[in-house]
């Protein structure tokens, strides 16, 4: 089985609603995330009536930068106006590193850490 290729970002939105990442969040890649959230955005408010929350699984990202942040900032700012919540799953240090020196880590739920 090979390696997933890490230098183009994906985001897609799984059955259960969880937005799957792989790759690098970087300036390249913060808008394939921005619009992946959008579009799971979108079908809550459409579809979903009381879910609220926008669950991103990070297990297969390795890098995260500034534009990334940016688009989980907005995503946590329009969830707390629906009464929601951003849910990171499988959180690994580069993303903690992050979220921990730009003082945000508290803005966000973390479901899971990996090491």
């Amino acid at each position: 089985m090979s390696e997933p290729n890490t230098e183009v970002l994906t985001a897609d939105v799984s059955t259960d609603g969880t937005i799957i990442v792989v790759g690098d969040i970087d300036m390249a890649g913060g808008p394939v995330l921005e619009t992946a959230i959008l579009s799971r955005e979108a079908a809550i408010a459409a579809n979903e009536g009381d879910k609220r929350d926008v669950t991103i699984d990070l297990e297969l990202v390795s890098f995260i930068d500034s534009s990334g942040l940016r688009s989980l900032l907005g995503a946590m700012r329009r969830a707390s106006e629906r009464d929601g919540r951003v849910v990171l799953r499988s959180v690994g240090p580069e993303v903690a590193r992050l979220l921990e020196i730009t003082g945000t880590v508290d803005h966000f739920t973390i479901e899971s850490r990996r090491g």
